[in-house]
This record gives C-alpha cells, structure tokens and sequence, in this order.
C-alpha cells in the first residue's frame, strides 16, 4: 500500500513539473509585455509547423540573423501556432532559438479558423488598434519596449532584415 501511495505521489510530481513547464511557455498579453520590455527592439515570429516558408525562416534566417545582431538591444521571440509541441520543439532547437520559444493558446485543430482566430485576437489584445496580421502565415513584425509597432511586415532575407534594424 505505502508502495502505491509512494509511486502516485511520484507520479503526480513529475506531472505537475511538466505542466508547469508547458504553462510557462505559453504566450499571453502579460508575458508579452513583460518580454518586449526587456530589450529596445523586439522581432516576433508567429509561425506553424505546417508552414514550408515558415520552416525555412526557421531553419536558415532566423539563426544567421541572430549570429548578426546586437543581442544587447535586438532579441527574436518565437510563436508557435501549433499544438504539435515535439515537432515545434524539434524544429526550435535544431535553429538554436528554444530559450525564446512559446506557445500560442488557441482552441481547435492547428490549421483553420481556430488558429487564424488565435492569432487574430492574441494580436489584437497585445497590440490594440494595429493591423499587424492579414490572414497569412507566418506574422513577422518589429516592436519597441514600449508596445510600438516599427514594422508590421518583416522580409525573410537576412540582408533587409539588418537592414530594417538599423
């Protein structure tokens, strides 16, 4: 009996250390403010895991882009819209990005309505007023500390991304 009782209070620790580690990378308005203000300019990246152009971001501009930006002023937040965590993961920490990569909270299936709807409103309460999202995957766009959007629409070129930063 002390056995059993023993092995589910294990049981229950581990799980609750994992749910909490899942809990605190999922984006919200007040982590999002929080992170922004860190730095004096912020790229954001919302992104899916069934997006080609989204994994090639990923995989080749996004690293060769931070290898090439102050990361005392610049830093790069990931978002995924997808429920997929192993392969949002997977993808993440083959491009060296998973200490800035977080979780979009939204209901219903990773592709569809529900995900267009959870980004939309996520944006919409992060940046009130701002058209930053057109229906399109992924969402690239340049912020400041204070929640000003510089840049609704990020190129996926290394060079005019630099570019845009300076």
């Amino acid at each position: 009996m002390i056995k059993k009782l023993l092995l589910a209070f294990v049981f229950l620790f581990a799980f609750s250390c994992s749910s909490s580690n899942e809990d605190s990378r999922l984006m919200d308005v007040n982590k999002m403010s929080q992170l922004i203000s860190k730095k004096d300019k912020t790229l954001v990246y919302i992104w899916t895991t069934w997006c080609s152009g989204c994994r090639e971001t990923l995989a080749e501009t996004l690293p060769d882009l931070k290898t090439n930006i102050d990361t005392s002023e610049v830093q790069i937040i990931l978002i995924a819209a997808s429920k997929n965590k192993t392969e949002v993961d997977s993808l993440v920490s083959m491009s060296g990005f998973s200490e800035s990569s977080y979780f979009l909270n939204f209901i219903g299936p990773d592709k569809g309505k529900f995900q267009t709807l959870g980004i939309r409103q996520f944006l919409s309460a992060n940046f009130k007023g701002e058209k930053i999202y057109t229906g399109g995957i992924p969402v690239f766009f340049l912020v400041d500390r204070n929640g000003k959007i510089l840049n609704k629409k990020l190129p996926h070129s290394c060079e005019e991304l630099i570019s845009n930063l300076k």
